[in-house]
């Protein structure tokens, strides 16, 4: 509701700009210079008068096509001092239990006798939610939209930052799919990512402060002498090509699996873009424990639980996305985040290449680090 609140509020202050201000606008002002209302009020009140006024909707809605329009939006919204406003609004409405449908795009379309200009402008505003508001009506969670999902699981995520998507990317379509599809999709690749970030956060951290696992690597590894001195990401590179080659084969099976219907359909699962869960892994049915809790930690928690839990997961693979790339971006520019100046050991290579110049026996490396030397001109 509070990212609904931020774009109508920029809306009805652009508009306002373009063709002057209403009587009732005037009004409340003056109600509010005397301090009879607060600043998170009169946006209420004017949000409440602007979408009772066709001439202006007809305004906010022509604002939208126009680029000019846009970008006053975006830099309105952009301001700090307009953000901590409309956030004050969202929270006045739901401290006084103002009903969340006063904002939603979809309630408004649904309107039987709703003005032509109003459809528009929410068109202008979120065409998917606008386009889905003439189905039937939603009769509970599960039948719920993906994006219905998303921006619900958003909303109630605790922190200042709730449904958020600059790119639009929650209502693309990729590949054809539909975007429900496209949804479960970029859901499960956060979670997967952020799983990833989480044991690379940790493991970053181990190396560089010399913590070792007690037995050797590798026959020809003896002990960890080779390591010595190496950030972390330079560890990739001083590891044997052989070893590379057998995690990046390991984690193309977990890939395969993850992704196979047969070891879906055996865990009584359905695929993330058809409907089923996102951050889901199916059991390996070769073991004989499961990969995912092994001693049933979690065999007896509620739906509820598991719920907390994985938002907890989410949050937390999302924070280590962040330190991860933190870590990373220090060592390979040293200074780039003052915080760790310092501290972390630099690295000169490139953190998103698996293969270097000293790979280059393998087939396509050669080819592939020739390809690169325009883009990436600093690698060697």
């Amino acid at each position: 509701m509070r990212s609904v609140v931020y774009v109508l509020l920029g809306l009805v202050v652009a508009s306002s700009a373009r063709r002057g201000v209403r009587e009732w606008e005037l009004e409340n002002l003056a109600r509010n210079a005397k301090g009879e209302i607060s600043d998170a009020e009169l946006g209420i009140m004017n949000l409440k008068n602007a979408m009772q006024d066709p001439s202006l909707l007809k305004d906010m809605a022509e604002t939208l096509r126009q680029p000019e329009g846009r970008g006053e939006l975006v830099k309105m919204m952009a301001n700090p001092k307009f953000h901590a406003q409309a956030k004050s609004a969202a929270d006045n409405m739901r401290a006084h239990g103002i009903s969340a449908n006063f904002l939603n795009p979809a309630s408004y379309a649904r309107k039987q006798g709703s003005s032509k200009t109003l459809q528009t402008l929410l068109l202008a505003l979120n065409p998917v939610a606008a386009s889905r508001s003439n189905a039937a009506p939603r009769t509970g969670n599960a039948d719920m939209s993906a994006l219905d999902e998303l921006i619900e699981l958003a909303e109630s995520t605790p922190g200042p930052v709730q449904y958020w998507d600059p790119l639009g990317l929650s209502e693309m379509d990729f590949w054809g799919a539909g975007n429900d599809a496209t949804i479960g999709f970029l859901r499960h690749a956060e979670i997967k990512h952020g799983r990833v970030a989480m044991a690379g956060f940790v493991g970053y951290c181990l190396h560089e402060n010399g913590i070792r696992w007690p037995f050797p690597l590798s026959s020809s590894l003896p002990d960890y002498s080779s390591f010595e001195g190496l950030s972390a990401p330079d560890v990739w590179d001083a590891t044997p090509l052989a070893a590379r080659l057998q995690i990046i084969a390991v984690i193309g099976f977990f890939e395969f699996w993850s992704e196979w219907s047969g070891a879906l359909e055996a865990a009584g699962m359905t695929h993330h873009m058809n409907g089923g869960k996102p951050g889901q892994f199916p059991a390996f049915t070769f073991l004989p424990l499961p990969l995912f809790d092994p001693f049933g930690f979690t065999a007896d928690l509620s739906e509820e639980e598991l719920a907390t839990k994985r938002l907890r997961e989410v949050q937390n693979g999302r924070l280590a996305m962040i330190g991860l790339f933190s870590l990373i971006s220090e060592a390979r520019v040293p200074g780039a985040v003052p915080a760790l100046a310092g501290l972390i050991k630099p690295y000169d290579g490139e953190v998103m290449g698996p293969f270097s110049a000293a790979d280059a026996g393998l087939p396509g490396v050669s080819s592939m680090l020739e390809g690169i030397k325009d883009i990436f001109p600093w690698l060697k």
